[in-house]
């Protein structure tokens, strides 16, 4: 079977938001940590380059509810 780049994409951005909901249950709901990562996720739209996104999603995610927490 075979996936192409966005569909790639696609999958690993949802199982980050998975991973970043059951992370930081104790401090943000569901909602605001997928907020968080479709915020991410926009500031990447229209970049050609997508093999990286990911990575970056989640770690723009991270800080950012990090910070809101404090």
């Amino acid at each position: 079977m075979h996936i192409d780049v966005a569909e790639r994409e696609h999958l690993a951005v949802a199982e980050l938001e998975a991973r970043l909901v059951r992370a930081f249950a104790r401090s943000h709901s569901a909602e605001r940590v997928r907020s968080a990562v479709g915020a991410a996720h926009h500031r990447f739209d229209g970049r050609p380059i997508r093999e990286y996104v990911p990575i970056f999603v989640e770690r723009i995610a991270k800080e950012d509810l990090r910070r809101s927490s404090s």
